[in-house]
């Protein structure tokens, strides 16, 4: 599933071609989409993320879409057959914008208020230490749960939430709330670090992520504990485990987070 740093690369391109660029036409190819009014004829005013959600907002309204486990974007600049699995299309006058779906799990729906806010909306603009152990106070589900929980904090996934929990030094099935401030203050530092680091870097590709013109990410290449199970930790040299946690893996070091 695509994470804060797919989603915030995929609106950071989709603001340099369609901001300010009028919609001509939305075509619905699947009709699990259901319909989507008030969009077509709107001017894209900006393409902004929310958690893992992209907002494309128009003048009077927010066109929501959100990819889920095998969405994806891509940008085309001519006309022809849609891809395999096109189930949308938005077009522009200088090209289109497809949502492509293998498995249909992504949706798509206009609206006109605001949802309601994380209680962390941005983990890219600053993880705060103090905050986090605010909210976590009386909270005892497993520390990974809860920086993927996106009621709590928006747009961390599985990846990150691994990658964050290492570079601190962290083991992620540690109650929330047992976690000291000095830990909060570690894994502060470690967002700052790995989240930027992959938008540079336009996401990770350990699957089917692609970016908006069908070009993988690279930030796979800076991976330590995710999917790494059996090698050797890179801090501690120690050996790398797979637990399950609420049904999801869960990679890390036993020997060097705590």
């Amino acid at each position: 599933m695509p994470e804060l740093p797919e989603v915030e690369t995929l609106c950071r391109q989709l603001n340099a071609i369609i901001s300010g660029k009028k919609i001509i036409k939305v075509e619905v190819l699947d009709r699990r989409l259901g319909d989507i009014e008030g969009v077509a004829g709107g001017r894209v005013a900006a393409v902004v993320r929310r958690g893992k959600t992209i907002e494309i907002r128009l003048d009077e309204t927010t066109f929501e879409i959100h990819l889920r486990m095998t969405g994806r974007l891509l940008w085309q600049d001519e006309t022809g057959p849609p891809p395999p699995h096109t189930r949308l299309v938005v077009s522009f006058s200088a090209g289109r914008l497809l949502l492509i779906d293998p498995r249909r799990f992504a949706t798509c729906r206009v609206r006109t208020e605001a949802p309601p806010a994380a209680l962390i909306e941005n983990p890219l603009a600053g993880l705060p230490a103090g905050r986090l152990r605010e909210i976590a106070r009386g909270r005892r589900l497993p520390v990974k749960n809860f920086l993927m929980d996106q009621r709590l904090v928006a747009g961390i996934g599985n990846i990150y939430a691994c990658e964050i929990l290492h570079e601190a030094a962290v083991d992620p099935r540690r109650p929330a709330c047992s976690l000291a401030q000095a830990q909060w203050r570690r894994m502060e530092k470690a967002a700052a670090i790995i989240l930027p680091r992959a938008v540079e870097c336009r996401g990770t590709t350990v699957s089917d992520w692609r970016d908006l013109f069908g070009a993988g990410g690279t930030n796979q290449d800076h991976l330590r504990v995710y999917a790494r199970e059996g090698s050797a930790c890179p801090r501690c040299g120690g050996r790398i485990e797979r637990a399950k946690l609420a049904g999801r893996g869960t990679w890390f070091c036993p020997a060097c987070q705590k």
